[in-house]
């Protein structure tokens, strides 16, 4: 083999070496949450969310239920991302009854109740979970409404069109199917 050969070869092996390598971190990095999927127990089911984030967002919840359109929707669901510190448990959150199904969007997962809707997000510089915005209202003794909002941790006197606008989000956010398993544990925003 003459020198030049020697070289192609080598070039040739170097860059399947890289592909390989690429190949793998890529293969690892399409599921960063298995070790937490390997601690679930046996009524914990969950759901990997497609979200404007760079990574997707997994939720657990052992507390099931057919919501009429969605057989496998929660009320409540653990938080989890995949970010520098590797995948973290971010919390908590709940909606306030089988009415109010945790459900999402490209930009936020949304819980509900009678009185409340609540838009969450996650810093993926912090790697926190945080309320984005929500609206309640409340009736005083008379009967009179009162509505107030948050938004980016600032609460104010808010309105009934605010109020409308974050539950109008919430009514076009999809439910939040929960699996048992790998098949259909990804939650994806569909189009329609």
């Amino acid at each position: 083999m003459n020198l030049k050969n020697k070289t192609k070869t080598a070039i040739a092996g170097l860059l399947i070496m890289a592909m390989c390598l690429a190949a793998c971190a890529h293969k690892q990095k399409e599921n960063p949450y298995g070790p937490v999927v390997e601690k679930l127990g046996d009524e914990d089911a969950y759901a990997f969310l497609d979200m404007d984030y760079k990574n997707y967002v997994m939720v657990t919840s052992d507390g099931l239920y057919d919501t009429g359109t969605e057989s496998q929707g929660a009320i409540y669901c653990t938080v989890y991302y995949y970010g520098k510190d590797g995948a973290v448990n971010l919390g908590t959150i709940m909606s306030d009854g089988t009415a109010y199904p945790i459900s999402f969007s490209g930009d936020g997962i949304f819980a509900a109740s009678g009185h409340g809707i609540e838009k969450y997000a996650i810093s993926e510089r912090d790697n926190q979970l945080y309320l984005k915005k929500a609206a309640y209202v409340a009736y005083d003794e008379d009967g009179n409404e009162h509505y107030t909002s948050v938004t980016d941790g600032k609460e104010m006197d808010s309105s009934e069109e605010e109020y409308e606008e974050l539950a109008e989000e919430y009514r076009e956010s999809q439910i939040i199917h929960f699996s048992y398993g790998a098949d259909g544990c990804v939650n994806e925003i569909i189009e329609y």
